[in-house]
């Protein structure tokens, strides 16, 4: 089974509830970019995030191939946690 498990964990944060989520995985990352609660969509960020988590997932890739993606796409999205 390939590793899907992202180290370290990429912190974000949704809405003005305050709720954070560790995402330590392509599957989490995969989920939470697709949520109606992202703010920024289609960008080149997030669709690029997206491609990596789905090589991540058809074992295409290693996860460490998606974590950078999806933490530039949160970055962009401003719910990353530094």
């Amino acid at each position: 089974m390939p590793d899907h498990w992202f180290s370290p964990p990429v912190r974000v944060e949704f809405g003005r509830t305050g709720q954070s989520v560790a995402v330590s995985s392509a599957e989490k990352a995969a989920e939470l970019l697709l949520d109606e609660r992202w703010p920024k969509i289609d960008t080149r960020r997030h669709v690029a995030a997206r491609k990596a988590c789905l090589a991540v997932l058809e074992g295409i890739k290693e996860a460490r191939h998606a974590r950078k993606p999806f933490e530039d796409a949160a970055r962009e999205a401003d719910i990353l946690i530094s």
